[in-house]
């Protein structure tokens, strides 16, 4: 479900077949080939980056295609209320 606090990676894949019917659909058999931008996006931007990135592969009759992945940031290490730490000097 996606939140106004959601945020999403923007993957690009490859896939073999047809592409799916819908832009922001993934294609059956898709396998992660790289993300398509540093960082993350909001779900609006995600939608109109996959919808222009789709576009340009269907037009250009290549096998790739972006995919909305939500995702959650969160720090490695990070401190938690209740739990003891130490400085990293």
């Amino acid at each position: 479900m996606k939140t106004a606090r959601t945020r999403c990676r923007v993957w690009i894949v490859r896939y073999e077949g047809p592409h799916p019917p819908r832009w922001q659909d993934a294609p059956r058999g898709a396998i992660a080939l790289e993300p398509a931008e540093e960082g993350t996006m909001s779900p609006r931007q995600a939608d109109r980056y996959v919808e222009a990135f789709n576009r340009a592969a269907v037009a250009g009759r290549r096998k790739i295609w972006a995919i909305v992945l939500p995702v959650t940031i969160h720090y490695e290490g990070d401190a938690r209320p209740g739990l003891p730490v130490a400085a990293c000097v």
